[in-house]
């Protein structure tokens, strides 16, 4: 026995209009993929470009991108993950100092997936420069802290200013992967105030 009339009507379009829009996860995958990636090539490829010391860094543009566009709790855990990664997987003598550093800039990031979404490049890659520059400024005073000096003028000049503009120069092709893989920004928090 069929129903019809308006009340069939209505228990069927739910279902077609469920079909009609794709349902996409948090892309929690991809930024699991990305960021796997990214210390894969920082600790395989990066180390043979460099110029003067200066080794551009593909984990801060990839954690400010999983930031930027899935919010402050996904951006530091994913942030401090390649950051451990990192450290066990090359020689650095120490252990959580890039964790913190990058689950730093990943927390800060991601507290900009809220705001209006720019159309430009432009923020995206000013906030990986600065990321990049707290990654080696955390690093070197951690340095400092256990006794390890280097000359101001030294790490300036041959080792932050070829970091940030190597890794300015690599950034943009890294968010446009991650912008292409994860879409449009959306904030990722369990316990948030809509969750409920």
């Amino acid at each position: 026995m069929t129903a019809t009339g308006p009340a069939s009507a209505e228990r069927v379009r739910p279902s077609s209009a469920r079909a009609r829009t794709p349902v996409r996860g948090a892309g929690l995958g991809w930024v699991a993929t990305m960021a796997l990636v990214a210390v894969l090539l920082q600790v395989a490829v990066m180390p043979y470009v460099n110029i003067a010391d200066g080794i551009p860094d593909l984990v801060a543009p990839t954690v400010v991108a999983v930031a930027l566009l899935r919010g402050t709790l996904v951006g530091a855990i994913t942030g401090f993950g390649a950051g451990l990664l990192v450290e066990l997987s090359t020689p650095v003598g120490t252990l959580g100092v890039l964790a913190l550093t990058y689950l730093i800039v990943g927390a800060w990031c991601g507290r900009y997936c809220e705001r209006e979404e720019s159309t430009s490049l432009v923020p995206p890659l000013v906030l990986t420069v600065v990321a990049a520059f707290v990654v080696q400024m955390g690093y070197m005073v951690f340095q400092l802290l256990l006794g390890n000096s280097m000359a101001a003028s030294e790490f300036v000049g041959d080792l932050l200013i070829p970091t940030i503009a190597l890794t300015a120069l690599l950034s943009p092709p890294v968010l446009l992967v991650a912008r292409r893989l994860l879409g449009a920004p959306r904030a990722v928090e369990p316990y948030a105030a809509g969750a409920a």
